[in-house]
């Protein structure tokens, strides 16, 4: 039995449409979104295929709202994940 996760396919296309639209490296996207990297780079060579029929690939259409919604979610996590970082340099020194 797999233990990966499963991602409905709305999530898999925001996170192309993030992947592509950022202009970040996919390594941080990835991260940022809780998935690997490999499963990024899957599903953008997915993307790319669906779209091969006319020479260039279309834009995908972005919902601002949700895009900025994940925005917000992002930096959140990022301020706990610093948070995290001070409390777990703080025990670690005290544990010495």
């Amino acid at each position: 039995m797999s233990s990966r996760p499963t991602y409905s396919d709305e999530f898999k296309a925001d996170a192309v449409a993030l992947a592509e639209s950022s202009g970040r490296p996919l390594a941080l996207v990835a991260a940022e979104l809780g998935i690997s990297l490999t499963a990024l780079k899957r599903w953008i060579k997915l993307s790319h295929e669906g779209h091969e029929g006319g020479g260039r690939k279309p834009d995908l259409p972005v919902d601002t709202a949700k895009y900025k919604a994940m925005e917000v979610r992002l930096r959140e996590l990022e301020r706990e994940n610093e948070f995290l970082k001070k409390v777990s340099a703080f025990f670690a020194k005290e544990q010495r």
